[in-house]
């Protein structure tokens, strides 16, 4: 089971307590460190480390 993400702010369209999970995730060589998938699949977001740090509680 993928650790759920939950976003702690109004972002990028999606609402605050959102929660996400990680579905793929970036080394170096791409610009974002992740793609999320809201848990109920109806959404998807590629983040950066900074995202992730800032928006997501895990």
């Amino acid at each position: 089971m993928r650790p759920k993400l939950t976003l702690t702010k109004h972002y990028r369209g999606f609402d605050a307590e959102t929660e996400f999970q990680r579905v793929a995730e970036y080394g170096s060589w791409h610009p974002a460190a992740a793609k999320l998938e809201t848990v109920d699949h109806t959404g998807r977001i590629e983040v950066t480390k900074h995202e992730l740090e800032t928006y997501f509680a895990a």
